[in-house]
C-alpha cells in the first residue's frame, strides 16, 4: 500500500487492543492528482489500480505469456499493484505485488481456474534503478555518492496496450512496441496508429506513455518556474526583473502539437478499451472508536443479530411472494392445485433467499455468519477496496474477512512456495467495492464479478538469483452457496480460485 513502511502502527493508535494480531491497513481508491503531483512514476513507489503497470524492475518486466487467461488464452489485464516493502530478506527492501485478471466475466463463470494471477517483484536497497536513500533524506548526498542510474536506453520495451514486455515492434515506424500480434492489431484497428504510423513525431519520445509523462511533468515544472520567476525583487523590495517562461507545449511546432494531441487521444482510446481506469491506492489504519467497540462491530462473534435476522425475514417475505406467483403460474399451466404447485415451486427454489445477485439458505439457524461479519466490519469503512494484513514476525497469521461460510480455504488449498518450499501466508484481500471503480457494465452477462480475492504470498519473501518475478496465489470467494470446497476448488501453479 502507499507508505507501507508505516504499516507497523502502534496498537494504542488503533483505539483497541490488538495483542497477537497483525495490523490491518485499509486501501481506498483515489483519483491521481495530475495537477499537483503529475503522473505516477516508478520512483514514487506507489500502490495503484488500473492503467499500465509501473514496473519496480524497469530492465526486466513481466512477459505477457506468463499471465494469459487459462480459459480464453488471451492476455490478462493489469488490475492493481501494491508496494509492500519488507525488512527481510535484504532483497525485499523494495517489494511489489502485481495482480492481473481476465476482463471477460464469462471466463470466470465458465471455469475460474487461472482467471486471476499474481506476481511478486523485489529489489535490494542497492540497485541500479533507484537511489539507495531517498533524495529528501538528510544523509542522501553521502549515501548516494557514486551511485549512477541505469541508462533509460537499457530499460525493457513495454507493450503500448497492456504495459507488459514488448519484444514486437511496429515494422513500419519502429516506434511502438507490443507484447504480441493481438495487441498490435488492436492498436492498429481500434486506436489511431493506422493514421499516425510513419508520421513525424514530436521530439523523440521513447514511448507514448513516457512522452505524455514528460509533457505533464515539464508542464508542471513550467508552472512552478512561472510562479517563482515571474517577478524578482532586490533586498530593498524593488522590482528588478519580470520574466515570462514559455510553456513547453508552445515550444512545439504546430505539426508536433497536433501529433501530440493525437497521441493523447490514441492513449485514451486504448485506456478506455483495454485498461481499467487508473486510481491511486491510499492507505489508512483500521481503527475502531469507542462507539464501534460498544456496538460490537470490532468483534466477529458479536453484533445485533436480531436486526440481521429481521433483514433476512424481509428477504424471505419477498421470496415467498415470488414463489406464490410462480405456483399460480404452474397451477394455471397444468390445471392442478395451487398448494401442490406451491410445494413444487418451493422445492425448485430450494428455500433460497436472494442477497443482491446471490442466494443463501433461508433459515435463522443457517444465517451466514461470515457474511454478516463481513457486512458489519466493512460498514465501518464502506469505501475500502482493499485490506492488507501481512503476518508480522511472531504474531498470529491473520485471517481475511470471508464473504461466505462455505468456501473458506483450507491449508491444503494454499500450496507452499515452489521456490523455497515455505508456506504462503495471507497478505491482502481485494474487496468487491473495487468493482465500482473499474468502469464495468454490471448489467452485461459477461461482466467481471467476485466476492473477494485473497492473495497469499511466500512467508519468507524468498529470492531466487536471476528470477525477477515469482508467482503467488490468489483465492476467489463468491457470494454464493457454492465455494472453494470439494470439486469446486481449482488450482494452478500461480493461481487458485473457486467456481461460482
Amino acid at each position: 500500500m502507499a507508505d507501507m513502511d508505516d504499516r507497523h502502527v502502534n496498537d494504542q493508535e488503533q483505539g483497541h487492543d490488538l495483542e497477537g494480531e497483525a495490523q490491518v491497513m485499509l486501501g481506498f481508491a483515489e483519483p491521481v492528482d495530475l495537477e499537483e503531483h503529475g503522473p505516477l512514476l516508478a520512483e514514487d513507489f506507489c500502490s495503484k489500480i488500473g492503467g499500465l503497470p509501473i514496473w519496480l524492475n524497469p530492465e526486466h518486466v513481466l512477459d505477457a505469456k506468463d499471465i494469459l487467461c487459462d480459459q480464453c488464452s488471451k492476455p490478462m489485464t493489469f488490475l492493481l499493484q501494491l508496494y509492500s516493502p519488507e525488512d527481510h530478506p535484504a532483497e525485499a527492501f523494495h517489494r511489489v505485488i502485481y495482480v492481473f485478471c481476465c476482463k471477460d466475466g464469462s471466463c470466470h463463470k465458465k471455469n475460474p481456474k487461472g482467471c486471476f494471477k499474481v506476481a511478486r517483484s523485489q529489489l535490494g536497497q542497492y540497485n541500479p534503478y533507484y537511489t539507495p536513500v531517498a533524495k529528501d533524506d538528510e544523509n542522501a548526498a553521502e549515501e548516494n555518492e557514486g551511485w549512477e542510474p541505469l541508462p533509460i536506453s537499457k530499460h525493457a520495451r513495454t507493450c503500448f496496450v497492456c504495459g507488459m514486455h514488448g519484444p514486437k515492434v511496429c515494422s513500419k515506424c519502429h516506434r511502438f512496441s507490443y507484447c504480441g500480434p493481438e495487441h498490435q492489431a488492436l492498436h492498429w484497428t481500434k486506436g489511431l496508429h493506422k493514421q499516425l504510423c510513419g508520421t513525424v513525431p514530436p521530439a523523440s519520445p521513447q514511448s507514448i506513455s513516457a512522452h505524455l509523462a514528460e509533457l505533464s511533468i515539464s508542464s508542471d515544472q513550467d508552472k512552478d518556474i512561472d510562479e517563482q520567476q515571474e517577478e524578482e525583487y532586490d533586498e530593498d523590495g524593488n522590482l528588478v526583473a519580470k520574466k515570462q517562461h514559455k510553456p513547453l507545449t508552445q515550444a512545439l511546432t504546430k505539426e508536433q502539437q497536433e501529433y501530440a494531441n493525437k497521441l493523447d487521444i490514441d492513449y485514451k482510446l486504448m485506456e478506455r478499451m483495454y485498461r481499467f481506469p487508473e486510481l491511486e491506492i491510499i492507505s489508512e489504519a483500521e481503527i475502531f472508536d469507542e462507539e464501534a467497540l460498544e456496538e460490537g462491530l470490532a468483534d466477529e462473534s458479536s453484533g445485533d443479530e436480531q436486526e440481521a435476522e429481521e433483514g433476512w425475514e424481509q428477504k424471505a417475505a419477498a421470496l415467498r411472494a415470488k414463489r406464490e406467483k410462480k405456483a399460480a403460474a404452474l397451477a394455471k399451466k397444468s390445471g392442478g392445485d395451487v398448494s401442490k404447485s406451491l410445494e413444487t415451486a418451493e422445492a425448485s427454489m430450494n428455500a433460497l433467499v436472494p442477497v443482491g445477485d446471490e442466494i443463501y439458505e433461508n433459515t435463522k439457524t443457517d444465517i451466514d455468519s461470515a457474511f454478516l461479519t463481513f457486512q458489519k466490519r466493512i460498514a465501518l469503512y464502506p469505501d475500502q477496496v482493499l485490506r492488507y494484513a501481512r503476518m508480522e514476525y511472531e504474531l498470529t497469521n491473520p485471517e481475511p474477512l470471508y464473504v461466505c461460510d462455505i468456501g473458506i480455504p483450507k491449508p491444503e488449498n494454499i500450496p507452499p512456495c515452489p521456490d523455497c518450499k515455505q508456506e504462503r501466508t495471507f497478505e491482502f484481500q481485494i474487496l468487491p467495492q473495487l468493482l465500482n471503480y473499474l468502469a464495468i457494465d454490471h448489467s452485461a452477462s459477461d461482466a467481471l464479478d467476485f466476492g473477494t480475492v485473497l492473495v497469499y504470498s511466500c512467508k519468507d519473501n524468498c529470492h531466487v538469483e536471476g528470477k525477477s518475478y515469482q508467482h503467488e496465489i490468489a483465492l476467489v470467494q463468491h457470494f454464493s452457496e457454492d465455494g472453494m470446497q470439494g470439486g469446486n476448488m481449482t488450482s494452478g501453479p500461480s493461481v487458485s480460485v473457486a467456481s461460482k
